[in-house]
């Protein structure tokens, strides 16, 4: 099983602090120096958790009702960090296809590819902060519909082939991806599905090589979407060995007694998929990462509470024991 560092790239997520580019490209330094096999940068633009985060389960303490997080971009991010590092492979966890054209995107993936040397996972996802989406002009509504459209673009622009399409969304003629990449066949692709909608995951049996999963915390809370995945490859026809399993978990040190901006304060959180977290020193997360890796997830991906060049090495040095 690999294992992948999220790195924090929004206000406050430096322990309280808000990392400068400079920190970022820091950390993404230390994971590869200290043996992660993957960084993943979010696409957010502005989260107010309050609204964004509560709609999928987190609660937020009432004085931090009007608070805001803003992000550094994750494409301009994710070519800093390409250029800076060697041989993690680094993951967008995930796109949200309705905020780029979806040929442009899959420009901007290709050549991020070529910025990395071929080691690009191009994760993408149809999008869910209500928030966001409002205070950037983006449409929410019919948000599946959207990227579904979406996938019929970039996947075989990603793939090398020429795409003609007319939807109801967007539109191309005789797109192609020029100049190629460093594989043929360009980076694998990603879809995140939170809940295993029937939808969704028929999406992700049509055109994904990954599937993530954001489960939070511990092996349990990822079986019940596992299984809907399973179903939802039996009844489209997909080979379930053939779709890379991906988790992203959320780990918390003994110390971290910071207001996190984005999931709270230790104890705070509820015990859905999104709000709940794995709590402990690197050696007990590193133990129920491992439950994971007997239950046979390929990837899992870590957002590690707090986030500093020395909580990164603690953890890498004790995924030793992995």
């Amino acid at each position: 099983m690999k294992v992948g560092l999220v790195l924090q790239h929004w206000e406050e997520g430096m322990a309280g602090a808000t990392p400068r580019i400079s920190d970022i490209l820091e950390h993404a330094r230390v994971a590869e120096d200290i043996g992660f096999d993957s960084i993943w940068l979010v696409d957010h633009f502005l989260i107010h958790p309050w609204v964004d985060l509560r709609n999928l389960g987190v609660e937020h303490r009432e004085d931090r009702k009007d608070a805001k997080i803003g992000v550094w971009e994750c494409w301009t991010v994710a070519s800093a960090v390409a250029a800076s590092t060697q041989r993690v492979e680094i993951g967008t966890g995930v796109a949200n296809t309705g905020y780029r054209n979806p040929a442009l995107l899959a420009k901007m993936a290709e050549t991020v590819d070529e910025v990395s040397g071929g080691r690009l996972i191009l994760g993408l996802g149809a999008g869910n902060y209500i928030a966001e989406h409002g205070a950037f002009g983006y449409p929410l509504e019919r948000r599946v519909s959207r990227f579904e459209e979406a996938l019929q673009i970039i996947c075989p622009l990603a793939r090398g082939e020429s795409v003609s399409f007319e939807g109801e969304f967007y539109q191309t003629k005789e797109a192609v991806i020029r100049p190629k990449g460093p594989r043929q066949h360009g980076p694998p692709i990603l879809i995140g599905v939170l809940y295993g909608r029937p939808r969704m995951s028929r999406l992700v049996t049509q055109y994904a090589d990954h599937w993530n999963c954001w489960v939070g915390g511990t092996l349990e809370g990822y079986k019940e979407p596992y299984e809907a995945m399973m179903v939802a490859c039996e009844k489209h026809g997909r080979n379930p060995t053939t779709l890379k399993k991906n988790v992203t978990v959320v780990a918390r040190l003994p110390d971290a007694d910071y207001y996190e901006p984005l999931f709270g304060r230790r104890g705070l959180t509820d015990d859905s998929n999104v709000g709940a977290s794995i709590t402990g020193s690197p050696s007990e997360i590193v133990h129920e990462l491992r439950r994971y890796a007997d239950f046979g997830v390929d990837h899992v991906c870590v957002y590690l509470i707090p986030t500093t060049s020395s909580t990164i090495e603690a953890l890498g040095q004790a995924l030793e024991q992995l």
